[in-house]
């Protein structure tokens, strides 16, 4: 996808509602409660039992937060399941975040090598432009390479474009994996009187822009 003014647009690794309904998934809860090295809920543990119903994730307004809630006996318990819940998120985020890079790398690599031969291209029929003029042998023939010198010129820039944008895509800044927001909140007195602790916890949904240079592509084949 692409902006109006033909930037790239950006992209959340995944849905903002279809990550919170992952994480409110039964197997994913029961990922965390392994991952806390808890047993599974039902078996007699009422740690595990607090930590599988209460772990919950919503979506806020902004279109890439994703805020996590849990509950438990005490509040490093209560961040415990936080963290393991957020790390389960980001590791499959972080997956597709570097899958997106590798392909977006290797297109960068193909644009370059593209560009490079255009250029080459562009510079030899310009040259013989030049030349066929000096020798004053105006005609068809500098007609047709006078056309050839133009559509190259379109095309090196074009592809310039799409090695830039390829550039940015990689940069940081534009694209990143799934993070935290801030350290959790944890309150100061217990949410109930059964004296358990809820902390809630914000994840800003990775950004990625490389599924704006299909539509680069399409427009260079088109030049």
């Amino acid at each position: 996808m692409a902006n109006a003014n033909g930037t790239p647009a950006k992209l959340t690794l995944e849905n903002q509602l279809t990550a919170a309904e992952r994480v409110n998934q039964p197997n994913f809860r029961l990922n965390v409660i392994k991952a806390l090295g808890l047993p599974e809920p039902d078996t007699g543990s009422k740690k595990a039992d607090l930590a599988f119903d209460s772990l919950r994730a919503a979506a806020e307004r902004s279109p890439d937060l994703v805020t996590l809630q849990a509950s438990s006996y005490s509040k490093e318990e209560a961040l415990e399941i936080v963290d393991a819940a957020f790390k389960g998120l980001s590791t499959t985020h972080r997956k597709l975040f570097e899958q997106s890079t590798e392909v977006t790398q290797q297109e960068l690599t193909r644009a370059q090598d593209n560009l490079s031969a255009a250029d080459t291209e562009y510079r030899n029929a310009t040259n013989a432009l030049k030349s066929g003029l000096t020798a004053n042998a105006a005609g068809a023939r500098d007609v047709l390479v006078s056309n050839t010198v133009s559509l190259l010129r379109a095309q090196v820039s074009d592809l310039r474009q799409q090695v830039n944008a390829y550039r940015d895509a990689l940069s940081p800044v534009q694209s990143y994996p799934t993070r935290a927001v801030a350290p959790a909140y944890v309150p100061e007195r217990p949410s109930t009187p059964s004296r358990t602790v809820w902390v809630l916890g914000g994840v800003i949904i990775g950004l990625l822009i490389g599924a704006a240079f299909a539509l680069l592509r399409d427009a260079l084949k088109g030049a």
